[in-house]
């Protein structure tokens, strides 16, 4: 370290309590400050309490009071944690470590995680008089008294020496340890042996932590450099005190008595010379640097010119001793030509001037203009034309499509350039491309932007025994797609139509009654109209027939509660938009799906013709006959006033074909939700029934998802179907919701259903039937809802069969009871049953839902049948904080109806839901998950858990707690540990029923 350095700050202290060295950077702690030093810069950090000791890495750490704190170097605050009886502290930054020396033992802490890496008993006891700690390369270096003792980075011991004399000061040089021992010696030890390198008389007084080519030691005569063999010599520039360097000798801190003087290596030992004459936009300033010095140096150089601008305008680079190499600096655009200076500063300071001609002025600018529009829409995908014009005077060397790489490698002045992209089409919807432009080294970036066209319009109308539709594009481009016809007593039709921004005038006669639709396979785009027996026809919209659904419709998710609406768009956000394939279209019978092949009714060019005219308007019309199919009886769509593609077959029974995933790849599933009913009685049976088919040309296993359950239905062969059904009733309250259904094909879900909500009827004869699975026994609460007395004549419940008699007049409550005939087990939550009653001289079977109830067999009101728990992704750290509460039915016996719902002011209420099961088996788990706001310390909050067994409701609250961290880097399991969960109020039981009851699901 002969080499010479500058003084470039002073300033007084106060009496220094540690100093820590890292990398660039040297730390001081002053009382309860510390101050972070580099080259130009100084950061204080206001630590509060008195400092004990620092050490430096990519963090600066400050041990104090049994207490260590990290900060970045910047002053941030980053962890603080427990370092009880800790008097020294030292940090490995190639390991992500800081040791923590005490008393008895040897503490090693991740700096990532803040947990120990190994905490070991010392070889022998210190204290903060006796002791000195280094962090190295190959571990921790202890000095006790006159003993060095090595701990490597699994905490084993890796020498254990005794100098003979006691250390007064303790550093690293190259890869030996140099210590200054109270005998006036200095001495040299391998730093993985512990052997002896070398030792000399010297009166040091002081090593310095760390030095690469030589480590500064104080000595009588001031600050002098050793290097690895042991030769001393001075340093020219450094004042007399203690000194700290950084390991490249770049930075030095002296301090002496209470002030701190700061020091940098002389720049003067770099020459630097401009070799470059002339310049344009596009080339390079090259500057020859030289390290003049003795050993390695960095060297940070800028570069500023008068009529230029420069990118980068600053550069790093390292040099050996001796060495020349080129600096270059890109010249990015030139404002005017000629002569002009060229100024090369190091720190600040000028350390050469040169002239140097530029040319190429304003002429070498990249300026171009960029467009995008819509051009054509295509079976739902929106074509967009990107033109890019040079307007500039320099020619371009290359233009590019970020997304698809397709562009030209030359484009000359006022020259244009054309490409295309693709878009899923929604209608008004802003888009952009990405388009990169480049010119030598300059490159610029651009977004061309523009509105996706608004959507067609389908305008039906009821003309007699006709119906006509208007079909009309008032957009600029032309739009492509398959026009879906589906009349009552004709099936489903699809026929191919271009719309160039026009009307299209479409007659089709009418078959039967019901509901027809005419809309867009692939543009959400339909309408309904209702044909009577008898009257006009009334008209209503609904989701598109092609299944897609656009976000920026304005008739998106009419008539949806928010619930549907929000699961509504997460299915239209996985799901692909584009063409439908008809290939596969099946023959449909009376079930409600298709009856005729797509295109088996579409009309023949020549049969367009014969057929078109011209309306008033100017616009084409086109006679559509439809011919006659084998599905006479294919249902009609009934308008449900909800927005949905609902069909009603001619038992009542209210049908939704799948909205499906992806319809152009396999495996293609088709599905469809049968409900039979809309409104009944309370306790009546309604049949929910889902169907399932595989149109693909492979097996697939499938699985069904319902609610928060899986129904996993197996393998099924390709063309093979598979019906899953259940009952379900309302039992209290005005009504009950089915939950929404994804049908899973190996693993990919293909297939979704809407939730449906059953209402309770205000008529019929209601009916609550409880059965005790332990003797049989019955209990049926009955009430006649109807303006006429009825009588009610027996029940079977799970074909066991319950004689019983009860006469009701209008409006009028009883309760019966009774046995069934057979006291096999019940192992259930409901059961399905039939009721018979009696009225106008004849009797009917009503299908019913039963719940099962066994007093004697239930457990008591405090009995929890919940296994609490904190779910391992809870992270409560940063912006993302999340605690997953789960309860496990650790009971005897399935639960029904389970619903988990927090509060709290933590609570973030944008995210937030409460989390519900139908059916809980024993050994399930429901998992809720409770984000919280970010920034809060220590939170809490409650939950109450709701939930029935049989027939009764019940529920009780719990408390969540526990502790945060300020960003995800600093979470650790210690802090999940550290959460809990408990109960803190008693379950009880409430009086009121089960909204609904209902069987699982089964295949039919």
């Amino acid at each position: 370290m002969s080499d010479g350095y500058r003084q470039v700050d002073a300033f007084e202290s106060g009496r220094i309590d540690a100093v820590g060295v890292g990398d660039a950077v040297i730390a001081v702690g002053i009382d309860d400050r510390v101050i972070v030093i580099s080259e130009g810069d100084r950061v204080e950090i206001d630590h509060g309490d008195r400092v004990v000791d620092i050490a430096v890495a990519d963090r600066v750490f400050v041990l104090s009071a049994d207490t260590l704190t990290s900060y970045s170097r910047d002053g941030d605050r980053i962890r603080r944690q427990s370092a009880a009886n800790g008097h020294a502290i030292a940090a490995i930054a190639e390991a992500d470590l800081v040791g923590v020396l005490g008393p008895d033992r040897l503490r090693a802490v991740d700096v990532a995680s803040g947990r120990d890496r190994f905490d070991v008993e010392r070889a022998r006891p210190g204290g903060p008089a006796d002791d000195s700690l280094l962090g190295t390369p190959s571990g921790f270096v202890v000095a006790t008294w006159s003993f060095l003792t090595r701990v490597d980075m699994d905490g084993e011991i890796g020498f254990d020496r005794d100098l003979e004399a006691v250390v007064r000061s303790l550093g690293r040089c190259d890869d030996a340890i140099v210590a200054a021992l109270q005998n006036d010696q200095l001495v040299a030890a391998d730093l993985e042996t512990g052997r002896s390198r070398w030792q000399t008389e010297c009166a040091a007084a002081h090593v310095a932590p760390v030095g690469e080519s030589s480590v500064l030691v104080t000595t009588t005569d001031g600050i002098r450099a050793v290097d690895p063999g042991g030769s001393t010599s001075s340093i020219a520039g450094l004042s007399s005190g203690n000194g700290y360097a950084t390991a490249d000798g770049a930075l030095v801190c002296a301090v002496r008595d209470e002030t701190i003087s700061i020091h940098t290596y002389s720049r003067e030992q770099f020459h630097f010379t401009v070799a470059t004459e002339s310049v344009g936009v596009g080339e390079t300033i090259d500057i020859e640097a030289t390290n003049a010095g003795e050993r390695e140096r960095c060297v940070s150089l800028a570069a500023c010119v008068d009529g230029a601008s420069l990118s980068p305008s600053e550069r790093s680079t390292t040099l050996e001793a001796g060495e020349t190499a080129l600096v270059n600096f890109p010249v990015e655009s030139v404002r005017s030509e000629g002569e002009t200076m060229v100024e090369l500063s190091v720190d600040g300071a000028t350390v050469e001037e040169a002239t140097i001609d530029l040319d190429d002025a304003a002429s070498g600018e990249i300026d171009v203009e960029a467009d995008l529009e819509a051009a054509r829409i295509e079976h739902g995908v929106a074509e967009l034309a990107v033109t890019v014009e040079n307007v500039g005077e320099v020619s371009l060397e290359d233009v590019r499509l970020l997304e698809t790489n397709a562009g030209t490698n030359t484009l000359d002045p006022s020259e244009e350039w054309t490409g295309t992209v693709t878009r899923p089409y929604e209608p008004d919807r802003r888009v952009s491309v990405g388009l990169d432009v480049a010119r030598g080294d300059r490159r610029r970036e651009y977004a061309p932007t523009c509105t996706l066209p608004p959507a067609p319009t389908v305008d039906v109308e009821r003309d007699g025994d006709a119906i006509r539709a208007t079909i009309a594009s008032d957009g600029p481009v032309t739009v492509v797609d398959r026009l879906v016809i589906e009349l009552p007593g004709a099936g489903r039709v699809r026929t191919d139509v271009t719309l160039d921004r026009d009307e299209l005038l479409l007659v089709v006669p009418r078959f039967d009654d019901g509901t027809a639709r005419i809309g867009f396979e692939s543009i959400d785009v339909d309408e309904r109209v209702r044909l009577p027996r008898t009257g006009p026809g009334t008209l209503s919209r609904s989701v598109g027939i092609g299944g897609t659904q656009s976000l920026g419709s304005d008739h998106d998710g009419a008539g949806q509660t928010d619930t549907e609406r929000s699961e509504s768009k997460r299915v239209d956000n996985g799901r692909e938009r584009g063409r439908v394939a008809d290939e596969t279209e099946p023959n449909r019978g009376h079930d409600g799906s298709e009856a005729i092949q797509s295109d088996s009714l579409e009309a023949t060019p020549a049969d367009r013709s014969s057929t078109e005219t011209l309306d008033s308007d100017g616009g084409s019309t086109a006679g559509f006959a439809v011919g006659e199919t084998d599905s006479a009886d294919e249902p009609a769509v009934v308008d449900t006033g909800t927005g949905d593609a609902s069909t009603a077959s001619d038992d009542g029974e209210i049908r939704e074909p799948a909205i499906a995933s992806d319809t152009t790849t396999e495996p293609h599933i088709t599905a469809t939700r049968r409900v039979s009913d809309e409104a009944v009685p309370i306790g009546h049976a309604v049949r929910d029934r889902i169907d399932i088919e595989n149109e693909g040309r492979s097996a697939v296993t499938v699985s069904a998802d319902i609610g928060n359950s899986t129904v996993d239905v197996g393998r099924l062969e390709a063309g093979e179907c598979v019906s899953l059904e259940r009952s379900v009733a309302v039992y209290s309250g005005d009504e009950t919701t089915l939950s929404p259904v994804s049908i899973s094909a190996d693993g990919a879900v293909r297939a979704t259903l809407s939730e449906r909500t059953i209402t309770a009827a205000a008529d019929g004869v209601a009916v609550r039937a409880t059965v005790d699975p332990a003797d049989g026994s019955v209990v049926v609460e009955l009430e006649n809802r109807d303006g006429q007395p009825r009588r009610i004549r027996g029940l079977k419940v799970a074909d066991r069969t319950l004689s019983l008699e009860a006469r009701l007049d209008a409006g009028e409550s009883a309760t019966v009871t009774g046995t069934l005939d057979s006291t096999t087990e019940l192992d259930a939550d409901a059961l399905e049953g039939s009721l018979a009653i009696a009225e106008d001289g004849s009797e009917r079977q009503v299908d019913i839902v039963a719940t099962i109830s066994s007093v004697a067999a239930d457990p008591g009101v405090n009995d929890d049948p919940f296994e609490l728990a904190i779910g391992s992704e809870t992270q409560v750290a940063g912006e993302y904080a999340t605690v997953v509460l789960a309860f496990e039915n650790d009971g005897d016996r399935p639960l029904s109806d389970v619903a988990v719902s927090a509060s709290g002011e933590p609570i973030n209420e944008l995210f937030y839901s409460e989390a519900h099961r139908e059916h809980l088996p024993v050994g399930d788990r429901i998992e809720h998950f409770v984000d919280l706001e970010s920034g809060v310390t220590d939170p809490s909050f409650d939950a109450t858990v709701r939930y029935s067994v049989a027939d009764t409701g019940r529920e009780y609250t719990v408390r969540a707690a526990g502790p945060s961290a300020e960003d995800e880097a600093a979470w650790t399991d210690a802090h999940r540990d550290r959460w809990s969960v408990e109960r803190v109020e008693d379950v009880s039981a409430k009086p009121d029923a089960p909204s609904s009851l209902s069987t699982p699901f089964r295949p039919n």
